[in-house]
Protein backbone atom coordinates (compact mmCIF):
# COMPACT_ATOMS: atom_id res chain seq x y z
CA UNK A 1 0.00 0.00 0.00
CA UNK A 2 3.20 2.54 0.82
CA UNK A 3 3.93 1.93 -2.93
CA UNK A 4 1.02 2.72 -4.61
CA UNK A 5 0.48 6.20 -2.04
CA UNK A 6 4.33 6.59 -3.25
CA UNK A 7 3.55 6.41 -6.78
CA UNK A 8 0.28 8.27 -6.79
CA UNK A 9 2.32 11.22 -4.84
CA UNK A 10 5.37 10.80 -7.04
CA UNK A 11 2.76 11.19 -9.93
CA UNK A 12 0.98 14.19 -8.84
CA UNK A 13 3.86 15.80 -8.33
CA UNK A 14 5.42 15.15 -11.27
CA UNK A 15 2.08 16.15 -12.99
CA UNK A 16 2.15 19.14 -11.09
CA UNK A 17 5.92 20.37 -11.85
CA UNK A 18 4.81 19.87 -15.86
CA UNK A 19 2.01 22.25 -15.30
CA UNK A 20 3.88 24.82 -13.92
CA UNK A 21 7.21 24.22 -15.90
CA UNK A 22 5.95 26.86 -18.61
CA UNK A 23 4.49 29.77 -16.80
CA UNK A 24 6.06 32.26 -19.33
CA UNK A 25 3.68 33.67 -21.69
CA UNK A 26 3.67 32.98 -25.19
CA UNK A 27 2.27 33.41 -28.03
CA UNK A 28 -0.68 30.37 -28.46
CA UNK A 29 -3.86 29.03 -27.42
CA UNK A 30 -4.67 30.96 -24.19
CA UNK A 31 -2.86 33.48 -24.79
CA UNK A 32 -5.84 35.69 -25.69
CA UNK A 33 -4.24 39.16 -24.17
CA UNK A 34 -0.98 38.72 -25.88
CA UNK A 35 -2.04 36.97 -29.39
CA UNK A 36 -5.81 39.14 -29.55
CA UNK A 37 -5.65 41.97 -27.65
CA UNK A 38 -8.08 43.41 -29.76
CA UNK A 39 -10.31 40.78 -29.24
CA UNK A 40 -10.15 41.02 -25.54
CA UNK A 41 -10.90 44.54 -25.46
CA UNK A 42 -14.25 43.73 -27.85
CA UNK A 43 -15.14 40.74 -25.10
CA UNK A 44 -14.70 43.40 -21.88
CA UNK A 45 -16.57 46.29 -24.23
CA UNK A 46 -19.65 43.47 -24.65
CA UNK A 47 -19.33 43.05 -20.97
CA UNK A 48 -19.47 46.31 -19.93
CA UNK A 49 -22.71 47.46 -22.24
CA UNK A 50 -24.21 44.05 -21.13
CA UNK A 51 -24.00 45.56 -17.61
CA UNK A 52 -25.03 48.45 -18.49
CA UNK A 53 -28.58 47.47 -20.01
CA UNK A 54 -28.62 45.29 -17.20
CA UNK A 55 -28.45 47.96 -14.55
CA UNK A 56 -31.41 49.76 -16.00
CA UNK A 57 -34.14 48.78 -13.31
CA UNK A 58 -31.68 49.18 -10.18
CA UNK A 59 -31.21 53.06 -12.02
CA UNK A 60 -34.69 53.91 -12.67
CA UNK A 61 -35.39 52.33 -9.25
CA UNK A 62 -33.59 55.23 -7.71
CA UNK A 63 -35.50 57.79 -9.39
CA UNK A 64 -38.87 56.37 -8.34
CA UNK A 65 -39.67 53.87 -11.35
CA UNK A 66 -41.84 50.69 -9.57
CA UNK A 67 -39.69 47.60 -9.66
CA UNK A 68 -40.18 43.96 -7.66
CA UNK A 69 -37.18 43.74 -5.33
CA UNK A 70 -36.41 40.36 -6.07
CA UNK A 71 -35.63 41.48 -9.66
CA UNK A 72 -33.89 43.98 -8.05
CA UNK A 73 -30.93 41.57 -6.17
CA UNK A 74 -30.70 39.64 -8.98
CA UNK A 75 -29.49 41.58 -10.90
CA UNK A 76 -27.33 43.06 -8.23
CA UNK A 77 -26.01 39.56 -7.90
CA UNK A 78 -25.56 39.20 -11.17
CA UNK A 79 -23.25 42.64 -11.74
CA UNK A 80 -21.25 41.25 -8.48
CA UNK A 81 -20.00 38.21 -10.23
CA UNK A 82 -19.66 40.05 -13.48
CA UNK A 83 -17.30 42.66 -11.18
CA UNK A 84 -15.22 39.54 -10.33
CA UNK A 85 -13.70 39.61 -13.86
CA UNK A 86 -13.44 42.69 -15.02
CA UNK A 87 -9.94 43.15 -13.64
CA UNK A 88 -9.09 40.20 -15.50
CA UNK A 89 -9.55 41.74 -18.71
CA UNK A 90 -7.31 44.76 -18.39
CA UNK A 91 -3.98 43.19 -19.16
CA UNK A 92 -1.28 45.80 -20.08
CA UNK A 93 -1.00 44.31 -23.71
CA UNK A 94 -4.71 45.76 -23.84
CA UNK A 95 -3.43 49.08 -22.80
CA UNK A 96 -4.05 50.58 -26.68
CA UNK A 97 -6.11 53.81 -26.30
CA UNK A 98 -4.77 56.42 -28.46
CA UNK A 99 -5.83 60.13 -27.45
CA UNK A 100 -5.51 61.44 -31.36
CA UNK A 101 -7.69 58.78 -32.96
CA UNK A 102 -11.59 59.68 -33.14
CA UNK A 103 -12.23 56.31 -32.62
CA UNK A 104 -9.26 54.65 -30.24
CA UNK A 105 -9.32 50.87 -29.82
CA UNK A 106 -10.19 50.99 -26.57
CA UNK A 107 -11.99 53.83 -23.96
CA UNK A 108 -10.20 52.56 -21.51
CA UNK A 109 -7.29 55.04 -20.41
CA UNK A 110 -3.51 54.59 -19.30
CA UNK A 111 -4.19 55.35 -15.67
CA UNK A 112 -5.71 52.02 -15.11
CA UNK A 113 -2.39 50.24 -15.77
CA UNK A 114 -0.58 53.08 -14.50
CA UNK A 115 -2.49 53.07 -11.47
CA UNK A 116 -3.46 49.22 -11.14
CA UNK A 117 -3.90 49.22 -7.40
CA UNK A 118 -6.85 52.06 -7.46
CA UNK A 119 -8.05 50.06 -10.41
CA UNK A 120 -8.50 46.83 -8.64
CA UNK A 121 -9.78 48.19 -5.45
CA UNK A 122 -12.57 50.18 -7.51
CA UNK A 123 -13.42 46.67 -9.02
CA UNK A 124 -13.73 45.15 -5.84
CA UNK A 125 -15.75 48.06 -4.49
CA UNK A 126 -18.33 47.70 -6.79
CA UNK A 127 -18.45 43.56 -6.63
CA UNK A 128 -18.63 44.24 -2.16
CA UNK A 129 -21.54 46.60 -3.19
CA UNK A 130 -23.20 44.46 -5.79
CA UNK A 131 -23.24 42.27 -2.77
CA UNK A 132 -24.75 44.06 -0.26
CA UNK A 133 -27.55 45.26 -3.01
CA UNK A 134 -28.24 41.27 -3.29
CA UNK A 135 -29.21 41.25 0.35
CA UNK A 136 -31.19 44.52 1.11
CA UNK A 137 -34.93 43.74 1.92
CA UNK A 138 -36.21 47.10 2.26
CA UNK A 139 -37.58 49.69 -0.61
CA UNK A 140 -35.33 52.14 1.53
CA UNK A 141 -32.01 49.99 1.57
CA UNK A 142 -32.78 49.04 -2.04
CA UNK A 143 -32.80 52.30 -3.54
CA UNK A 144 -29.76 53.63 -1.39
CA UNK A 145 -28.28 50.26 -2.09
CA UNK A 146 -28.38 50.88 -5.57
CA UNK A 147 -27.14 54.46 -6.03
CA UNK A 148 -24.05 53.30 -4.30
CA UNK A 149 -23.80 50.73 -6.36
CA UNK A 150 -24.09 53.55 -9.56
CA UNK A 151 -21.64 55.62 -7.51
CA UNK A 152 -19.03 52.89 -7.40
CA UNK A 153 -19.38 52.66 -11.07
CA UNK A 154 -18.81 56.19 -11.81
CA UNK A 155 -15.80 56.40 -9.74
CA UNK A 156 -13.76 53.87 -11.77
CA UNK A 157 -15.23 55.59 -14.90
CA UNK A 158 -13.88 59.31 -13.65
CA UNK A 159 -10.49 58.36 -13.95
CA UNK A 160 -10.28 55.08 -16.03
CA UNK A 161 -12.48 55.72 -19.18
CA UNK A 162 -12.23 58.46 -21.97
CA UNK A 163 -14.99 60.80 -21.24
CA UNK A 164 -17.82 61.02 -23.79
CA UNK A 165 -17.50 64.38 -25.66
CA UNK A 166 -20.63 65.40 -27.66
CA UNK A 167 -19.76 65.89 -31.48
CA UNK A 168 -19.63 69.59 -32.21
CA UNK A 169 -21.32 71.49 -34.87
CA UNK A 170 -19.49 72.98 -37.51
CA UNK A 171 -20.52 75.87 -40.02
CA UNK A 172 -20.36 73.44 -42.81
CA UNK A 173 -23.19 71.25 -40.79
CA UNK A 174 -25.36 74.68 -40.78
CA UNK A 175 -24.67 75.80 -44.21
CA UNK A 176 -25.38 71.94 -45.87
CA UNK A 177 -27.80 71.92 -48.66
CA UNK A 178 -30.33 69.48 -47.68
CA UNK A 179 -32.02 70.05 -50.87
CA UNK A 180 -29.66 68.76 -53.25
CA UNK A 181 -28.98 66.11 -51.56
CA UNK A 182 -31.96 65.04 -50.89
CA UNK A 183 -33.02 65.71 -54.47
CA UNK A 184 -34.45 62.93 -56.51
CA UNK A 185 -32.63 62.47 -59.33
Amino acid sequence: MRIFVAGVTLAAVAIGTSFAADPAPKAGPGWTGLTEPEELIEAREALMVEMERIMRPLDSYTIGEPAEPENLRSIAQTVSQMMLAIPHLFPPTTNLYDPKAQTPKTLALPPIWQNWAAFEKLAVASHEEAEKVAKMKTPGELKAGALALRATCDACHAGFLRPYVPAKVEQSDLNFDFDSALKKK
